[in-house]
């Protein structure tokens, strides 16, 4: 019988220390959403959301959709007189394809404003094309060309969700 207590009481224990094992294993970094890092959390976090930053691969500005749903990179092209823009994934690790052919969106620097029409862009390295890609850009020297602005959408949908009033500072970012 003293066995049986031993054995039941042993069980209890190991099962509580699997229990908090996996509690502290599921636990995240901090802001609420799960995903992998490239970054040691013994250093703390950068960044606006919580502290919690992401890089953006072209090395431009980030703005967050929703919850980590999506984040989109704006990129002024000076050389060209275009700005890029690129839909990533939550993280800002994968590009996403999305269908949209053009996104409408406005840039605001002082008391300047343009109204924009982001087109779609092939790639063929990548097989990206019209209809499904995560690269658009739009022709706009002055605006290419500045330190500081703002762009909005007013309203984008990425793979059946829509985010409205959307606002993206360059060089700043949204995150």
């Amino acid at each position: 019988m003293r066995n049986g207590l031993a054995s039941k009481s042993m069980l209890r224990w190991v099962a509580l220390a699997a229990t908090a094992a996996a509690s502290f294993a599921l636990a995240g970094c901090g802001g609420g959403h799960e995903h992998a890092h490239d970054h040691d959390h013994s250093q703390g976090h950068e960044g606006g959301h919580g502290g919690h930053a992401h890089h953006a691969p072209h090395g431009g500005a980030l703005g967050m959709l929703g919850n980590h749903a999506f984040q989109i990179e704006v990129l002024p092209n000076r050389e060209e007189g275009r700005i890029d823009l690129y839909v990533l994934d939550g993280d800002a690790e994968r590009f996403v394809r999305i269908e949209a052919l053009e996104l409408e969106a406005r840039a605001t620097a002082g008391q300047r404003e343009w109204a924009l029409t982001f087109r779609a862009m092939e790639n063929e390295a990548t097989g990206e094309t019209l209809g499904s890609t995560s690269h658009f850009t739009v022709q706009v020297e002055e605006l290419a060309g500045l330190a500081e602005f703002e762009l909005s959408f007013d309203r984008l949908e990425m793979l059946g969700q829509v985010f409205e009033d959307v606002r993206i500072p360059y060089p700043h970012g949204s995150h």
